[in-house]
């Protein structure tokens, strides 16, 4: 599969005026010939409006593929049904667990897929584990292994709302993209942590260097030694290119823009990327 561009479909922000924003995730992937993947799907039928605005039908992608179960990378998935996507989606099995935020010390929303909004569910949905081909040149990795001393955003993420079960978002997902530059790892929240991702797609698929990284890292509200722990295994696996965004938050932002020692791009819906 030889992948031509990425365009960002949905982002916190925008690049383009003729696209909204809202907070949530979502990428189209031209593979060319090999058709085109959705990346997740952005919080709610927003995804549809953009992609109509870059000329896109976003139910004519060959697959949907799922980060994680969240409701700003899973919301839109509704919408692309009701419109007609007829197509495979992939997820680790995880994806369908009840799931909550904390807001306060008693208030918790719900954070998944379990919000009425899929009452028939997923025809097509397909479960993976560990790293999954999902084309030639395209796998997607998750069950992350959480390695002790390494960052996670997992804080305030629970199973239940009476905040006893922590949920580990076990289900976090990112693919791999072999690229003609070289390898890029397209990222959905990185609640595993940058770290361990990479880590990860070192131990399951001897991947030892990526050209580029792209997503969210999930730096809001995390201290400046997670900042510093990013930074340092974007240089150990040979990062040259960074386009960050969604959950990475402006702090973060901040930090890579200053610290990162490459090419960096903040990201936004319409800004297209050529691996």
């Amino acid at each position: 599969m030889a992948v031509r561009s990425l365009r960002v479909l949905v982002d916190n922000v925008s690049s383009d005026p003729r696209l909204g924003a809202e907070h949530g995730w979502s990428v189209w992937i031209d593979a060319g010939e090999a058709g085109c993947l959705l990346w997740d799907t952005g919080q709610t039928g927003l995804v549809a409006q953009n992609a109509a605005a870059c000329g896109i039908d976003p139910t004519s992608a060959r697959a949907i593929a799922l980060s994680h179960g969240h409701y700003d990378h899973s919301g839109g998935l509704a919408t692309l049904l009701d419109a007609g996507y007829a197509g495979p989606v992939y997820g680790h099995p995880d994806v369908w667990q009840q799931r909550y935020s904390r807001r306060d010390a008693t208030t918790y929303r719900s954070a998944g897929m379990d919000d009425g909004r899929l009452p028939n569910g997923l025809p097509g949905f397909v479960p993976l584990r560990e790293a999954h081909t999902l084309a030639p040149g395209l796998t997607c990795i998750t069950d992350i292994p959480r390695r002790p001393g390494n960052f996670t955003a997992t804080a305030n993420l629970f199973r239940d709302t009476a905040g006893h079960v922590p949920d580990r978002v076990p289900d976090d997902a990112f693919l791999v993209i072999d690229a003609p530059g070289g390898r890029l790892a397209l990222l959905g929240c990185c609640h595993a942590g940058l770290a361990n991702s990479l880590e990860a797609a070192r131990d399951k698929c001897g991947i030892e260097r990526f050209q580029t990284v792209v997503g969210g890292l999930h730096l809001i509200g995390a201290p400046e030694s997670a900042m510093a722990e990013t930074v340092e295994t974007l240089k150990r696996f040979g990062v040259t290119r960074l386009y960050a965004g969604h959950c990475t938050g402006q702090a973060g932002l901040d930090y890579l823009r200053e610290h990162f020692q490459g090419d960096f791009t903040p990201t936004g819906a319409g800004l297209v990327i050529i691996p």
